[in-house]
């Protein structure tokens, strides 16, 4: 970590960039907050009408809902823009100006393009899970707090390695756009709800192959006093920071490998 205040530097700049322009701040965050308020109040009145999905009521889905938004966002500080503009930046030839810098060239693009505008997608997530945990009146001691930002620090690392997994085959394919839209959103649209309310298939892929709901379905047993684990073991809900670990970590080891094989545009 030779570079460490220097990667560091990038993403004050990043920071210091979008608190200079305050209007244009200020207005971002609250069209975020909008729009995944609107989002948490849509859950809310559909759970409002049919009560209860399988046994989970509404703030106990919504508080699903604000477990993956708060872990997406904190994942999104870093690698949204990063890994979704991959494909472009290896297509223009502007990855291999990434790659003449004598920097690790993963850490070196993740704070160069650092997205300080997700502050406010973090801050309505937390608030959204205040909200839950006030409706639904848990009794969190300290430990419980700590579990909660261990359990979103877990989350952080599944998502962010999506991101990761998904840009990779950019660096043979000119476009993996799909790729990522099915990873990054339509798989996740599956653990909006109890991943317990699917067929067993689901279930399976949903833990052991695309394992999101280590995202929120299994720590909210936890925090939620559920035993609605079903096919897998009660263990799962303590897991989610070392699922987390081991996928973040091969995507790292892929990654280096992508960087080894990657032959350049030329352009």
């Amino acid at each position: 970590m030779e570079y460490a205040s220097l990667y560091w530097t990038f993403i004050r700049i990043n920071i210091k960039a979008k608190i200079e322009y305050r209007a244009a701040f200020l207005l971002t965050f609250l069209s975020r907050g909008i729009v995944w308020s609107t989002e948490f109040a849509l859950i809310w009145v559909l759970l409002y009408r049919f009560e209860s999905i399988a046994g989970w009521g509404q703030y106990e889905i919504m508080f699903l809902y604000a477990l993956n938004l708060t872990s997406y966002s904190m994942a999104a500080f870093f690698c949204f823009h990063p890994f979704t503009k991959l494909p472009a930046k290896v297509q223009s030839g502007e990855f291999d100006e990434l790659l003449t810098k004598p920097m690790n060239p993963l850490l070196y693009l993740m704070s160069r393009e650092f997205t300080a505008s997700y502050f406010s997608n973090v801050a309505f997530g937390l608030l959204f899970i205040g909200i839950c945990i006030y409706h639904l009146d848990l009794s969190l001691g300290l430990w419980d707090y700590a579990f909660l930002l261990v359990t979103l620090i877990g989350g952080m690392l599944i998502q962010a390695s999506a991101f990761i997994y998904t840009a990779i085959p950019s660096f043979w394919m000119v476009r993996n756009t799909s790729l990522a839209q099915l990873f990054l959103f339509d798989f996740k649209d599956f653990i909006r709800y109890p991943v317990s309310i699917y067929p067993a298939s689901i279930q399976v892929v949903l833990t052991l192959i695309v394992p999101y709901a280590f995202i929120n379905f299994y720590p909210a047993q936890y925090f939620l006093n559920k035993q609605d684990f079903l096919l897998f073991h009660p263990v799962f809900q303590y897991l989610t920071l070392a699922v987390g670990a081991v996928l973040i970590t091969g995507a790292i080891l892929l990654w280096r490998w992508g960087i080894k094989h990657y032959h350049s545009t030329g352009s």
